[in-house]
């Protein structure tokens, strides 16, 4: 079914029940950022063909809409890749997709990863590796691209203060800072710096990996979006941003949509006819207009954030793509709306939060003072601006995300706030909310709020009868160590055989020791931790435990975050504490000091006691040694 522009758009019901019926194969988007995910699946249903949205990054919250079958959570891909590739293949295989689309530059390196393992099952929407690695390694994109004759900012590139130095003397500040390949994570952050000294000091103290040196290039940012299939473009838009979140530069907030220059337009198609690129792909410039001059600035190698303006505007790509994908041959209309202007919400609000809590004079910046920003964000909220999410059949996801965006500002004023009004108590409480992703900050106030109101889940006498016993705490270091050495202390005094007992940390560094104040501790009580080795968290270890103990509600609210049908195997090993103590949570003495690592040895051996108890009174007594 093609739509015309000019037609109506049908119900959603109408639309249900196509997508019921449809005689089409699911389509799987892979990656959750709303602005992008949602414009593709939108598309697509409206056509008819179902689609469902699938993350593997813990910092996505799940989407919600009339216009997708299913939200699916996959593993995070950076923490176990094999889990992640297992999980993949196994949903595809599944529900039979027809094709996967990625709408993030990790979805997109996550199918170049995995391409000859899912090109015999379904389409995909990406070209061969080799040409992804060419468009997500900005380095080896701008040396295709000044081979071509195309003028790129001057660039080096470094992975520490030492590197700095060799090319200091080069150099033209201020300089912008971003990381050389993209696809490690779902935002890449861009820094600028003013001096040698300021960017020095950065480096010494974050480890960022293989970065990006780069000349500040002033101008407004322009985006050529193109679709092209066998070397040829089947449909072309143009756009500019108009405003940037946050204010220093970054992801468009507010554009509009342009005609088509027509060299850059011919200098994006000679750029990707040299990167061999097929599919869609926006290449963004940095246009200066005091002197006529354009810099190209990278190629985002799937679809891009402001997506949903020209499908507004009247340039529809997902399903052009789908189309050409499928051997068919898409109507693209002649020409579409120029002028049409075009809001992110949410970034918006990221924006003026940017230009509200940032200096005046910050690299970048707008020149006008924080009152005009205020004037013209209320401009840019006129009826007359499309809003990228908004739907009025469909408006849950754009509530949603604007709930979200709200709960993290939130977040982040509480902690600041904190830290000047509140005691410690309260600022440790923002910490551990910030550390939280969204879905697992929702847990961890759920599960403070149950132990309030004394509704915690307890794991006294659920345990007992357990084989398989899994200590968890931050990083293996201390508490989850102690209880597993502990326990197998305890069970072998009491001749109690064949209970595997194992720790490991949600945010452990295999191969990392014990901390020197539990090495002293573990000693005093001569339970010596000295060969323990820490090792993370993974699927297996959670699989294969009949009973998981956590130490405080950051783990646990993790742990149901990551592994919600671990769930009723998951408890505070505090249940096992005695009187005020239980259901309590067991704080980490990392921050404190050998002495308050003492009391938490103290807290443990008195739970360590208890489980033991349970468990040798559910084993008969033959199973015990004499």
């Amino acid at each position: 079914m093609i739509r015309q522009i000019d037609e109506p758009e049908p119900s959603y019901a109408q639309l249900k029940a196509m997508s019921d019926s449809s005689q089409y194969r699911p389509v799987l988007i892979l990656g959750a950022a709303p602005r992008i995910s949602l414009a593709i699946a939108r598309s697509l249903h409206q056509r008819g063909i179902p689609v469902d949205i699938a993350s593997f990054q813990p910092e996505e919250p799940a989407v919600h809409s009339r216009a997708m079958r299913q939200f699916h959570r996959l593993p995070p891909r950076h923490q176990n890749p094999s889990a992640f590739h297992t999980a993949l293949l196994s949903l595809i295989r599944s529900q039979q997709y027809d094709l996967i689309l990625p709408a993030s530059d990790p979805a997109l390196a996550a199918l170049a990863e995995t391409y000859d393992d899912l090109s015999p099952l379904l389409h995909l929407g990406c070209p061969v590796p080799g040409t992804v690695e060419r468009v997500l390694n900005k380095s080896l994109t701008l040396g295709i691209a000044r081979r071509c004759g195309i003028r790129v900012p001057m660039s080096w590139t470094i992975s520490t203060a030492a590197d700095l130095e060799s090319i200091t003397p080069q150099l033209r500040f201020p300089v912008v800072v971003k990381p050389e390949t993209k696809g490690a994570c779902a935002a890449t952050r861009v820094f600028y710096f003013s001096s040698p000294a300021e960017l020095s000091s950065a480096l010494r103290v974050n480890n960022w990996g293989r970065l990006l040196v780069q000349e500040y290039c002033p101008g407004v940012g322009v985006g050529i979006e193109i679709l092209i299939h066998n070397g040829e473009c089947v449909a072309k838009f143009q756009h500019r941003r108009l405003k940037e979140a946050p204010a220093t530069g970054g992801v468009a907030v507010v554009a509009v949509s342009e005609e088509v220059d027509l060299e850059l337009f011919q200098s994006s198609m000679t750029l990707l006819r040299a990167l061999e690129w097929e599919g869609v792909a926006m290449v963004e410039f940095r246009v200066d207009h005091e002197t006529a001059s354009a810099v190209l600035m990278e190629v985002n190698g799937r679809f891009w954030g402001s997506l949903s303006l020209p499908i507004m505007a009247g340039v529809d790509f997902p399903l052009y793509y789908w189309q050409l994908i499928h051997g068919e041959r898409p109507a693209v209309p002649p020409q579409y709306k120029v002028g049409m202007r075009w809001r992110w919400s949410p970034g918006c609000l990221e924006r003026m939060q940017s230009v509200l809590t940032h200096r005046p004079d910050t690299i970048g910046s707008p020149a006008h003072s924080r009152l005009q920003e205020l004037l013209s964000t209320a401009a840019d909220f006129s009826p007359f601006t499309k809003e990228a999410l908004w739907s009025w059949a469909d408006p849950l996801p754009f509530f949603a995300e604007l709930a979200h965006t709200v709960s993290t500002f939130a977040a982040a004023a509480f902690k600041a706030v904190s830290r000047r009004l509140f005691a410690q108590r309260a600022n440790s409480y923002a910490e551990t909310l910030s550390r939280l992703t969204p879905q697992a900050r929702a847990t961890y106030n759920k599960l403070r709020m149950q132990s309030a109101l004394h509704l915690a889940r307890d794991g006294r006498t659920s345990a007992g009868t357990a084989k398989s016993f899994l200590f968890v705490c931050y990083g293996n270091l201390m508490r989850s160590p102690m209880a597993e050495a502990m326990l197998k202390h305890v069970l072998a005094e009491r001749g109690l055989n064949g209970i595997v007992v194992r720790s490991a940390g949600v945010h452990a560094v295999s191969g990392r020791e014990a901390h020197a104040w539990a090495l002293t501790v573990s000693r005093e009580l001569q339970i010596p931790l000295d060969q323990h080795r820490a090792q993370p968290l993974t699927p297996q270890l959670v699989s294969s435990s009949d009973a998981i103990f956590v130490m405080d509600f950051e783990n646990l609210a993790e742990l149901e975050t990551l592994y919600p049908n671990a769930r009723a195997k998951t408890f505070l090993l505090s249940s096992y504490a005695d009187g005020k103590q239980r259901g309590r949570e067991i704080a980490d003495p990392y921050f404190e000091s050998i002495e308050g690592t003492r009391r938490c040895y103290a807290l443990l051996r008195t739970c360590i006691d208890h489980l033991a108890d349970e468990i040798a009174a559910s084993r008969p007594e033959p199973s015990r040694r004499p």
